[in-house]
């Protein structure tokens, strides 16, 4: 963790995963004024996780190893997807991973660790369909 680094995006609840995200957004707004090419912001992106990872893996206060996940998307291409450590033995997900597809008609969904709903009916068509991947249950 770079404390020099400007925080200009910050977490609406209180996860490690919003945190993890923010922090990896106010990295990449720290280094690259414009957006790079795919492959350096892919370098950028995997040096990042692999830090993350490392830095979990000294933390001392850590009983479990860490689960990362994520995916980077542009519009409807994914341009960066990150899984560690992958599938767990014993485990019937990958990476403790959950997903569910909403489709219309589309419903309000709120988050259960703090004060914050996406009214999907406003931000999607008849046509969509929404994946919202966990690493909980959602339903």
């Amino acid at each position: 963790r770079d404390d020099n680094v400007e925080r200009i995006y910050n977490p609406v609840g209180d996860t490690d995963s919003e945190a993890l995200f923010c922090a990896v957004l106010n990295a990449l707004k720290s280094k690259f004024q414009t957006l790079p090419t795919l492959p350096i912001l892919y370098d950028t992106l995997n040096s990042l996780c692999r830090e993350i990872i490392d830095m979990s893996n000294d933390s001392e206060n850590d009983e479990s190893p860490p689960i990362l996940n994520f995916l980077l998307m542009c519009g409807e291409h994914v341009q960066f997807a990150y899984s560690w450590p992958g599938a767990r033995p014993g485990s019937d997900v990958w990476n403790g991973l959950f997903y569910t597809i909403r489709e219309p008609p589309f419903k309000q969904a709120s988050l259960t660790d703090c004060d914050y709903s996406v009214d999907f009916a406003e931000v999607t068509t008849d046509d969509d369909r929404v994946a919202v991947i966990a690493t909980a249950p959602l339903t």
